[in-house]
């Protein structure tokens, strides 16, 4: 053999091998969408397997059936009969243990202005009707009565709830499903993905981190700062998400459950964590905080970081942890 020929096999050598890479190393990726959790949420995953869009189907199917847990809203939810029924002793559920131990951790945190048994002052002010409205006061103290996290009684084996109480996971149940989700997805063998449900978003396996965006306030088509993450997963609470407007003044969802009013002079927080449950339900606990007293609270937490958009003089301001800037944190005010 010539060195022509052996020159010609080892180029068929080298193309042979990288074909033979590609096929073994060939990935498949799909985004689909679908109304869950009360909002469009997003998968992304990437399998070497040509069937992860069923792979993706299954995920939704694995989130619905969560969902149908823990919606207040579904009469035949667990939550919903928890709620309504006359009893006050419960057979305690394990993931309703586990959104019960860090709400407890969320009003200690708070001093109670961040209450999951804030849901009969919630439901006064129907965010979610054609037409709003500013509830009656005396009607507002009245049920303020009804909140009171620590009432409530629980363990691992059972729930007490006085009647009349009634809890909410608004704030926490999407990111405890997306935990569980993503969680999911990788016992599926996925290699890398994303779910997006707007105010939570949770990452896994990407070699180069993806940017995301915080959504500017006041701007419904812009963002106001962006920021990579990778097997982190992020919450937002935002005045702009639910509100309504009167005599020039913004009624927002997030209340104070001290006084049942939403919290004035805070845009938005968004908080980076290790798992979505936590960057969901401290998104909007510290939102019920003062900014700065917020910022301490994020500082003596590991693995997390926060950025807080507030009013002052009449314009924007931030706050943020020094870890953002590990994130390629870039702002535009």
């Amino acid at each position: 053999m010539n060195r022509k020929e052996i020159f010609s096999l080892l180029i068929l050598i080298v193309v042979v091998s990288y074909g033979a890479y590609k096929y073994f190393t060939r990935e498949y990726t799909e985004i689909r969408s679908k109304y869950l959790l009360d909002t469009i949420v997003e998968i992304s995953a990437t399998s070497k397997s040509k069937n992860v869009s069923s792979e993706i189907e299954k995920t939704f199917n694995f989130i619905q059936d969560f969902e149908s847990k823990f919606n207040e809203y579904d009469p035949t939810s667990l939550l919903a009969k928890i709620n309504s029924s006359e009893e006050e002793h419960f057979v305690m559920d394990p993931d309703l243990y586990e959104l019960l131990v860090i709400a407890d951790s969320l009003w200690q945190m708070t001093d109670g202005s961040f209450d999951p048994t804030i849901k009969p002052v919630w439901d006064l002010w129907n965010f979610g009707a054609e037409e709003p409205a500013i509830p009656d006061s005396l009607l507002m103290k009245a049920e303020l009565e009804k909140v009171d996290f620590s009432r409530l009684v629980y363990d691992k084996e059972q729930l007490y709830k006085p009647q009349g109480m009634q809890i909410t996971f608004g704030a926490l149940a999407k990111g405890y499903i997306l935990d569980k989700a993503l969680d999911y997805m990788k016992q599926r063998h996925l290699l890398k993905g994303f779910i997006n449900s707007r105010s939570s978003m949770a990452f896994f396996g990407y070699k180069i981190s993806p940017l995301v965006y915080i959504q500017h306030p006041r701007k419904a088509d812009d963002s106001i700062a962006s920021f990579k993450v990778n097997n982190l997963s992020i919450g937002t609470s935002g005045d702009y998400q639910q509100y309504f407007e009167e005599d020039d003044q913004r009624y927002h969802h997030i209340l104070n459950a001290h006084t049942g009013l939403p919290v004035q002079n805070i845009f938005s927080v968004t908080v980076v964590a290790e798992k979505a449950v936590w960057a969901d339900g401290l998104s909007t606990a510290l939102f019920t905080l003062d900014p700065q007293q917020a910022l301490e609270k994020v500082r003596t937490m590991p693995n997390t970081n926060t950025v807080i958009y507030y009013l002052q003089d009449d314009a924007i301001f931030s706050l943020k942890t020094e870890g953002m800037k590990s994130l390629n944190f870039n702002e535009n005010l």
